[in-house]
């Protein structure tokens, strides 16, 4: 399943994240410390990984229903799920 974005574009089914895998941190509530998440994310400040893959930052995912953004090396959920 591909979800269409706001250009036309198809955002790329990623699927899961496998915790075996490498995988950037996902901020899904807004309260959250998007800084605390930061230092999680180290030196990856320019990239995020979804299950060892790398995505450019900027880009844009859908795993499941939910569609994520790279921001600094944080996987952002952005706006409204499709179930």
């Amino acid at each position: 399943m591909r979800r269409e974005t706001e250009r036309g574009g198809a955002l790329p089914q990623v699927g899961a994240a496998d915790p075996e895998r490498r995988n950037s941190p996902w901020q899904s509530d807004p309260q959250e410390s998007f800084e605390l998440l930061r230092e999680q994310a180290g030196d990856e400040a320019g990239c995020c990984y979804f299950n060892d893959v790398r995505y450019a930052d900027g880009a844009r995912v859908l795993s499941g229903e939910t569609p994520l953004k790279c921001e600094r090396g944080i996987w952002v959920e952005f706006g409204e799920r499709h179930v």
